[in-house]
């Protein structure tokens, strides 16, 4: 099993101001190439390199940028992906669009003008098309730069090459122990360039080969707000992984930056800007590792829903589209996915729509949902049943992994 990982890693603060400044030219040279490519671009354009190097060589962009072929090549590489990744959004959309005019044309009286304000919701919600109005990076490979190691105080090196033709310059990085225990036995795939106030990291691609373990048993898991259901085949159902802490933490920094921004006192704020995100992610890593090591044996999967997206002004639940929002259920999907591969297991994303309204013992949804004390519970009208809706759904996922 290959692992995927992107380690970041910030460039030393002893680099020279002359480094620095060609590291500021290069990067907006780059942003600039590819706002040039991503101009030549358009729905119809067919989206394979071929292409786009022919669109950059009839408008001249290498003259216009002034950069070596490799990172032109870089730079195309970037803008096809961008309109790959906006093609996929865009036929998700297109679906969801469709369904919603179709059951709007098949409703009735009661529910057509519900179902009218989702269909003009979803029109001003249509993803638009690329567009480079910042800074952005490319991915950097072999053509036209390396990480390489070194001795004594700079033990990590980004190698890269300039704007001057047959000129390279070496960044010096500042990577912790941590950082250079992610690199050791990996093989580097690229890296970006990434800018983040006022400072410069290297975002490191690697790729570790981890034998895949065999496994004899499913499980499921489910993201609820308030606690994360999981379901072994052969163990205890399990629902003490809670977020009470994460949350507790991150509503005290709330309040903390709230005042602080009533007193109007910026420079505390400044101070606290990333503080919060740094909380948030390093829960969910915290997290990602007792999943991994609770379900370690265990082929998992993991529901993956649209119920986030799916939230809007004037549903009458602002409270829960404020507690949703907020909530990092993608990332802590992909940590989990992380940590188990790391141990050699796999982990699915399964569709968990109607798996919280659906009876996992006898199928059935006639079904009442409760809510108490913060909690959510689902009481079966068919077999009389009554289960912590997250848990259930959680079943509902793992029998779904097991005849997928």
């Amino acid at each position: 099993m290959l692992v995927r990982k992107t380690v970041r890693i910030p460039v030393h603060y002893k680099t020279t101001k002359s480094k620095l400044d060609k590291l500021d030219k290069l990067t907006a040279r780059l942003t600039y190439c590819i706002s040039l490519i991503n101009s030549l671009v358009t729905v119809e354009t067919r989206l394979d390199r071929p292409t786009l190097r022919k669109l950059v060589k009839d408008n001249r962009i290498a003259e216009k940028c002034k950069l070596s072929a490799g990172y032109i090549d870089q730079c195309i590489d970037k803008v096809l992906w961008t309109w790959r990744s906006y093609e996929d959004k865009h036929d998700e959309w297109q679906y969801r669009y469709d369904r919603a005019v179709e059951d709007h044309a098949n409703a009735g009286d009661e529910e057509r003008e519900k179902l009218k304000k989702k269909v003009k919701r979803l029109q001003e919600n249509e993803p638009s098309t690329p567009r480079f109005d910042h800074k952005v990076s490319c991915r950097l490979d072999h053509r036209t730069g390396r990480i390489e190691k070194g001795e004594n105080s700079f033990q990590l090196w980004m190698h890269i090459s300039t704007l001057v033709k047959g000129a390279t310059m070496d960044i010096p990085l500042n990577p912790s122990y941590w950082h250079l225990k992610q690199l050791e036995g990996v093989e580097i795939d690229d890296f970006e360039i990434i800018g983040k106030n006022g400072k410069y990291y290297a975002h490191i691609s690697t790729t570790r080969l981890v034998n895949t373990r065999i496994t004899s048993s499913y499980g499921g898991i489910d993201q609820g707000l308030n606690l994360m259901a999981i379901v072994l085949l052969d163990a205890v159902p399990r629902e003490e992984l809670l977020y009470d802490e994460k949350r507790s933490l991150l509503d005290k920094y709330d309040e903390i930056i709230a005042s602080l921004q009533q007193a109007g006192k910026t420079r505390k704020l400044k101070q606290l800007r990333n503080k919060r995100s740094n909380v948030s992610v390093y829960h969910d890593w915290c997290l990602a590792n007792k999943v991994a090591e609770y379900t370690d044996g265990y082929i998992i999967a993991i529901g993956n829903t649209g119920f986030r997206q799916a939230q809007y002004r004037g549903n009458g639940m602002s409270r829960l589209r404020k507690r949703i929002g907020k909530w990092s259920y993608g990332r802590q999907r992909m940590f989990i996915a992380i940590k188990r591969a790391e141990r050699g297991l796999p982990t699915k994303l399964l569709d968990e729509r109607n798996t919280s309204n659906t009876c996992h013992i006898c199928g059935s949804r006639l079904v009442a949902r409760k809510y108490h004390d913060g909690s959510s519970w689902l009481q079966c009208h068919s077999c009389g049943s009554k289960l912590d809706a997250d848990l259930n759904a959680a079943y509902n996922i793992e029998a779904g992994e097991m005849t997928g």
